[in-house]
């Protein structure tokens, strides 16, 4: 260590706000507006930072994110993520089960099967999804980078499947009741 470097001591009172258990955390069915979508059904818990939350009460439990978060995804098989993109690295880890990790749209699709402890890391502005292609419930850590809670942008044809399962974002990106 060079000399110019200090050492921060923190008690254990401090450091609890840097701390989560995961038995202590409430998973969201509703972090985003395609969670009520057929096949996109899943829990997030929000470990670090607010990532791509569209819920403006999102509440991570480990607020500072310094330049990543962490979530963790449930799901059961044949649910995940639609796809999306947004300009941040996004890096998938799964805990448990094996999953579809797929990118691209149409004629470009590409898809790799990945199980527990593989990573996929997928660069900024690259459409991307996930699905739960195991038997029995699984858990997947997506990782984001950035402090800011990211954009997600979506194809239309997701959008307006939202929509119709009642879900739309509000011009600041906040998930609203789509009748509004």
């Amino acid at each position: 260590m060079s000399e110019s470097s200090e050492i921060t001591v923190m008690s254990l009172e401090e450091m609890r706000e840097r701390i989560a258990i995961f038995d202590d955390q409430t998973p969201s069915t509703e972090l985003l507006i395609t969670q009520r979508m057929p096949g996109f059904a899943r829990d997030i818990y929000s470990v670090i930072g607010r990532g791509v939350s569209e819920d403006a009460k999102t509440k991570p439990a480990i607020a500072d994110s310094s330049g990543f978060n962490i979530a963790y995804v449930g799901a059961e098989p044949n649910n995940g993520s639609a796809m999306h993109t947004h300009e941040e690295v996004e890096v998938f880890i799964p805990f448990s089960g094996q999953w579809s990790v797929f990118w691209n749209e149409g004629d470009a699709r590409e898809e790799v099967i990945i199980g527990p402890m593989d990573c996929v890391s997928v660069p900024p502005g690259v459409m991307r999804a996930f699905t739960n292609i195991g038997d029995t419930y699984g858990h997947l850590m997506a990782i984001i980078a950035g402090t800011e809670n990211a954009t997600v942008s979506r194809p239309q044809d997701v959008i307006d499947a939202a929509a119709a399962e009642g879900l739309k974002l509000d011009a600041d990106g906040h998930m609203v009741d789509a009748a509004e």
